[in-house]
């Protein structure tokens, strides 16, 4: 059943506006590039409201392809709600089209928004105040860093896609997972469309200048049994060539492999909703490194054949497991949990990444 709002006329007559369904997806993909603001820029950060640069439609498949003012490469994915793949798979479409993005280079994008932006850029950084060297420069940062955001335009959200946005958006720390519903109303009286966009999975803090942690602040945020499980961690990492990156709430242990690197492990500090705790990143090595199902399969299963390791269901696709840091390792799970790493580490490197 359609919804409806209402309006008060001139004679004071209530006025029924009933809610009209967007054509087509390739409708709803040109209203979304005509006014990039029906994304709801205030609601995703209250303090500094995200202005939106649309960089082009349907540039290497992705629907709408956004920049925010500080250099933020976002992602939207246009699905009606009568589309099935609104509940599960446009998920996994995102995180395809947001790796293939990581490939691309500053000089690319900015050739992307000469030919296909509506918006002349120097006019769009004129009106933020911000130098285009600045600019580019935050935009090059973010993809080095592996840092996006991923959205879900509809005109409907079920259940099951905002659980899933609100569980990636909270166990995610560089690429902010949300959902926009975009209801149209249609004034029959004048013909007026009256669009109510209502923002979906955005339960953390994402205050843009929150600095990220480093090894000295990472241990003013844990307890006692904390600080001692990620000195062994940090001191093992730094023996072995790992590569810690930090993050707002923790850290990212990484392999360095082709002068790039990838995500094999999440790290929190009590920053974290759930507190100190390490999950397995599967999304990167299966993404990125070849015959990456089959080494994060077997990565999965010797982590959970460590006393107090379970599995973690993402309720998309792929399993991880968590591991949460109430006391410390004792030797013998060290001495597994070191072994698992070194050895997909190494079969990582001995793969390779996955060259389009």
């Amino acid at each position: 059943m359609n919804g409806k709002i209402y309006k008060i006329i001139d004679d004071d007559n209530l006025l029924e506006i009933r809610e009209k369904k967007h054509k087509n997806e390739n409708d709803f993909q040109r209203l979304i590039k005509k006014y990039p603001d029906l994304i709801p820029g205030d609601l995703i950060d209250n303090d500094n409201p995200r202005k939106w640069l649309v960089v082009g439609r349907e540039i290497n498949n992705i629907d709408v392809f956004l920049l925010d003012q500080d250099g933020m490469p976002t992602i939207v994915e246009v699905k009606k709600i009568d589309n099935d793949e609104i509940h599960r798979s446009v998920i996994a479409q995102l995180f395809d089209y947001g790796s293939k993005l990581f490939s691309k280079t500053i000089a690319q994008i900015r050739v992307d928004i000469d030919k296909y932006s509506p918006t002349d850029l120097e006019t769009f950084l004129d009106n933020n105040d911000i130098e285009e060297e600045e600019f580019l420069e935050k935009l090059k940062m973010n993809i080095k860093e592996e840092k996006m955001r991923l959205i879900v335009v509809s005109d409907g959200i079920p259940r099951n896609l905002q659980n899933i946005v609100e569980f990636l958006n909270n166990e995610m720390e560089s690429i902010e997972v949300l959902a926009v519903e975009i209801k149209q109303y249609t004034d029959d009286q004048d013909g007026t469309k009256i669009f109510v966009p209502r923002l979906v999975g955005h339960s953390r803090d994402t205050t843009v200048f929150e600095p990220e942690l480093r090894e000295e602040t990472l241990y003013e945020n844990l307890d006692d049994v904390g600080a001692l499980f990620y000195r062994e961690l940090l001191q093992f990492a730094n023996e072995n060539n790992f590569e810690p990156k930090w993050t707002k709430t923790g850290f990212f242990l990484t392999v360095p492999i082709e002068e790039e690197y990838v995500k094999i492990l999440h790290c929190y500090s009590d920053k974290y909703s759930f507190g100190q705790s390490i999950f397995s990143t599967n999304i990167s090595i299966i993404d990125r490194v070849k015959a990456g199902e089959v080494i994060f399969e077997q990565y999965l299963k010797d982590a959970l054949e460590i006393d107090d390791f379970y599995t973690v269901n993402t309720n998309f696709g792929y399993l991880n497991f968590g591991y949460k840091v109430d006391r410390n390792l004792d030797e013998k799970q060290w001495e597994k949990f070191k072994i698992n790493l070194l050895g997909t580490k190494e079969k990582i490197e001995e793969n390779g990444l996955i060259t389009e």
